[in-house]
């Protein structure tokens, strides 16, 4: 399917087939040699919440950069792709397929990914295990609040609670978690299962930002303001801000964008302000644009170009 700016594929790739993508290029423009990819958002489908990861590989593709938004194995339209124990294996797998497809057909050969709240492990997996990987946005992820700003978070929550019309919904739940014996507790099966101590949750991304500062990938943290509140410096990061290795990383905390990006105007701050991010590694200093027209390779992967574009 071709539009004025992109031409979407729709795509089975990886072993057997088992995921599912549509991978969305410039229309008029080779593809570059970094594209971007974009995955679930936990169990969400691969277009994201309210489509943001559609709006965004517009944005991109008029923009010129290539991106491929794809399901993990297991979630969403793609089948399971493997049966390893390991929750962040199977997340890499899937990624590392993607990246595969993506080179076979865009000639790309580095990989910007942006990911959402539980997808933000996954992509900084995915950047430590492929050296294809040079750039992570990772929005709503890790964070790390001290006391002070854990107070200051609650605090105005339960000012701001009672007076929002989800809260007489929310207190009920919460009441059903802690004290209804019919309500379970158990957690799910597959990819949303596992938990892990705060602290060792903290220790495992202190190593890995690390190791990706250290390996010139470029980090991009980003932090709602639903979610968190409110923000003082560099707040969510916690001791980490104090670390030389951080102060390498992009830090914004997006005050008027919501967890879910469901207003108008949080999409339109997430799309330019991570669309711009990414356009940036894609065509820096050290990026050249390429601007000559040329056909994608690897067309017999595609799926009928008469499906919708999810």
């Amino acid at each position: 399917m071709t539009t004025a700016r992109a031409t979407q594929t729709p795509m089975r790739f990886g072993p057997g087939e088992a995921l599912v993508g549509m991978l969305t290029a410039p229309a008029q423009q080779a593809p570059g040699g970094i594209a971007c990819l974009m995955f679930n958002m936990g169990a969400n489908h691969r277009v994201g919440p309210r489509r943001i990861n559609v709006k965004l590989a517009h944005v991109l593709a008029a923009r010129g950069v290539s991106s491929l938004r794809f399901d993990l194995g297991g979630v969403g339209d793609s089948d399971a792709l493997d049966t390893s124990p390991d929750l962040q294996a199977r997340a890499v797998h899937s990624l590392q397929a993607a990246m595969d497809i993506a080179e076979r057909m865009l000639g790309a050969r580095q990989f910007v990914i942006v990911a959402m709240c539980s997808g933000v492990e996954h992509a900084m997996s995915a950047a430590l295990a492929d050296a294809r990987v040079v750039a992570v946005s990772l929005f709503d992820g890790f964070a790390f609040p001290e006391r002070r700003a854990r107070w200051e978070r609650n605090l105005r929550r339960a000012l701001a609670a009672p007076a929002h019309p989800s809260f007489p919904g929310k207190a009920r739940r919460w009441l059903q978690r802690h004290f209804s014996r019919s309500h379970s507790t158990t957690a799910l099966p597959g990819f949303f299962a596992e938990k892990r101590a705060p602290e060792v949750n903290a220790a495992w991304f202190g190593t890995a930002l690390q190791s990706l500062v250290e390996r010139k990938v470029a980090v991009q943290l980003l932090y709602s303001g639903s979610l968190h509140v409110c923000d003082r410096g560099r707040d969510q990061l916690g001791a980490f801000a104090r670390l030389p290795y951080t102060q390498a990383v992009q830090y914004e905390f997006m005050g008027e964008v919501d967890h879910t990006v469901c207003t108008e105007k949080g999409q339109r701050l997430f799309l330019q302000c991570v669309g711009d991010w990414v356009t940036d590694r894609c065509f820096g200093a050290s990026t050249e644009r390429r601007s000559q027209s040329r056909p994608l390779a690897g067309a017999e992967h595609a799926m009928p170009t008469t499906w919708a574009a999810p």
